[in-house]
């Protein structure tokens, strides 16, 4: 498990130079207000695909972790089952438009990262197959290579000055390399994806049995995403443009919570039936969890000023005050996260939904007063709230149904002290 973790993480540090360090170097390159504008439709093209990613990737993980030799068939009925969700998706997009007729200007950026955005989804859906097999190296080795194709690529446009336009542009040739990359991978190193025998009642079949992860994926993308349409709604673009600054490195730090997830849901899946084999894994995810959550923490907390001094400049003062609560946010999402790995392996998926659509409550009911009151440090509040609902909400149906939280003694003092220093820090 170690190694594959290993694996894992170095496959996601690579993508971290899409997620993290591409974003960081368009922020300087453009200004709070240009970057704000793409990173908007950015976002949005990122919620509209919600819908055909439908978290299918976990329970993936979870059917091929059972049974590894049936992996063509199930990727191929869950691509069907993806392919029917397209029309609809592009319906909705449209739908936007027409309700919003004011954002029409946007609509060729838009429209070129919708393209690029499903494009990547695919690409991502043909990986999944080689981390429920274990071939995680494998995973890796092309994942490095999408990744610096895209960087090299849309680094080198925005650094002659290309326009919003060409630069999204660039994103739609970088993905649709990977996604064949990907695609060719899949063929000669798992097994071909098995579409025939498939018709629209079994691809609806699919997405029934598939509702309650498709409802979970969605609310838990929807969180990540939700606060640049607030922002943007609130504040304007360049309040977009400061908070998603920071904002990036917290994406790029949360890059681990699903590569824990994605090597650990496949082991506790198959130790359902060993209560004692059980609670030592999900000890050791909670340990790694709360681990990255603390060092996280630490981090933005020290050496968020100088960071910002050094990469944004003096375009991004208003940055700085932001950085404890984002150390906070992501201690807090890094201890719920393994709360909802343990869930999902044990079959507990439909509280994820009932516990996420109370903590959208939280989120939307807080967030307008706190930003009137805080500016952008309340939408850093709200979202704190936000997870500590769901941390609350996940150890306490776990506890309920006996299922073992990984909280140990030590764990549990641990966690606690951290968050009241991270509070206090926060209240002088």
């Amino acid at each position: 498990m170690i190694k594959n973790t290993g694996f894992m993480a170095a496959s996601t540090a690579v993508r971290l130079l899409s997620s993290m360090v591409l974003f960081i170097a368009l922020a300087r390159l453009y200004g709070p207000e240009e970057f704000g504008r793409f990173f908007y439709n950015f976002t949005l093209s990122t919620l509209f695909l919600l819908l055909l990613d439908y978290g299918f990737a976990p329970q993936m993980l979870r059917e091929i972790g059972r049974d590894p030799a049936d992996v063509g068939r199930i990727m191929g009925r869950v691509l069907y089952a993806r392919l029917l969700l397209l029309l609809p998706m592009l319906g909705l997009s449209a739908l936007y438009f027409v309700a919003w007729p004011q954002r029409l200007p946007d609509l060729p950026i838009f429209g070129l990262l919708f393209l690029s955005a499903i494009l990547a989804s695919f690409g991502e859906f043909f990986l999944v197959a080689f981390r429920g097999v274990g071939k995680f190296h494998e995973e890796t080795k092309i994942a490095t290579a999408s990744s610096v194709l895209h960087f090299a690529l849309l680094c080198g446009m925005a650094s002659l000055g290309c326009s919003l336009l060409t630069l999204a542009a660039g994103f739609v040739v970088s993905r649709l390399v990977g996604m064949v990359w990907s695609w060719r991978a899949l063929r000669r190193r798992v097994a071909p994806i098995a579409l025939r025998g498939h018709t629209p009642s079994s691809g609806l079949a699919t997405l029934r049995t598939s509702f309650a992860y498709a409802v979970d994926a969605g609310f838990g993308s929807f969180f990540q995403q939700v606060d640049t349409l607030i922002i943007n709604h609130y504040l304007g673009p360049a309040s977009v443009g400061v908070y998603q600054a920071g904002m990036r490195f917290l994406q790029g730090a949360m890059q681990f919570s699903p590569v824990l997830a994605n090597v650990y849901l496949p082991a506790i899946a198959g130790q359902l039936n060993q209560r004692e084999q059980l609670a030592k894994i999900a000890g050791k995810l909670n340990f790694q969890m709360l681990g990255l959550g603390v060092a996280g923490w630490c981090g933005f907390a020290l050496l968020g000023g100088p960071v910002t001094a050094v990469l944004y400049g003096v375009k991004y003062q208003a940055l700085t005050p932001l950085w404890p609560y984002i150390g906070l946010l992501m201690l807090l999402r890094y201890v719920a996260a393994s709360q909802g790995v343990l869930l999902t392996a044990t079959g507990s998926q439909s509280i994820r939904v009932w516990a996420q659509i109370v903590a959208l409550a939280v989120l939307l009911g807080s967030a307008p007063a706190l930003i009137a009151h805080f500016g952008l440090s309340g939408m850093l509040m709200s979202l704190s709230l936000t997870a500590m609902a769901l941390l609350l909400l996940y150890t306490a149906t776990l506890l309920l149904r006996n299922i073992p939280t990984g909280f140990s003694p030590g764990s549990g003092a641990l966690a606690g002290c951290v968050l009241a220093a991270a509070l206090f820090l926060l209240k002088t």
